[in-house]
């Protein structure tokens, strides 16, 4: 009787497991996600700071944050995550000249203030990145040529900011890039 309800059992597992076979386990799924929000929108992950990296495990001595279902943990939930301050007021630049790119940032860890800064800037897929300085809460984007190569008067580019060469803090800062020849009245050009 023992081993024939040992041997159902078994059965039922292999099904299962046969029937789940498509679904990451919880560790790589959580490994896989790169973006501070994004882990702590899954119960079961913690962001750890200093690496950069969602996990299921503990972040051992790092800064870590959990999921705003923790209610006891130091800090808890997505309002802990360093991110980008979205600008309310539309930044613009006019192609072919060169500019420098501020971008307001929160939750910055002590530990962030002393490693390297970069700027990934992204128009029309192409990226480049420049270097950058951390003053106060604002990131100063290295000089940088934007050039709109387009047939439109605008485009939307985007800046990632990333401390330690590659670790990013969560969100973008949008620009308009215009194109004189094209928008005239474009503030930028006005300048």
């Amino acid at each position: 009787m023992w081993l024939q309800r040992t041997l159902i059992t078994l059965v039922l597992l292999t099904m299962q497991t046969a029937h789940n076979g498509d679904a990451k386990p919880a560790e790589e799924e959580c490994n896989s996600i790169s973006s501070c929000s994004s882990c702590l929108s899954k119960s079961f992950c913690v962001w750890c700071v200093n690496k950069g990296k969602c996990t299921r495990q503990s972040c051992g001595s790092d800064n870590h944050i959990h999921p705003k279902n923790v209610a006891d943990a130091l800090m808890s939930g997505p309002k802990f995550c360093p991110r980008v301050v979205e600008s309310e007021k539309q930044m613009t630049f006019a192609s072919g000249k060169k500019a420098t790119i501020v971008v307001k940032i929160t939750q910055i860890h002590i530990y962030m203030a002393f490693t390297p800064w970069k700027c990934k800037i992204d128009v029309n897929g192409k990226e480049t990145e420049v270097n950058a300085l951390l003053v106060d809460d604002e990131v100063y984007c290295e000089s940088v040529e934007l050039i709109n190569d387009t047939d439109s008067p605008f485009v939307i580019g985007y800046v990632q900011v990333l401390w330690e060469y590659i670790n990013a803090f969560d969100g973008l800062q949008t620009f308009r890039l215009c194109s004189c020849d094209l928008d005239p009245n474009c503030g930028a050009c006005n300048s």
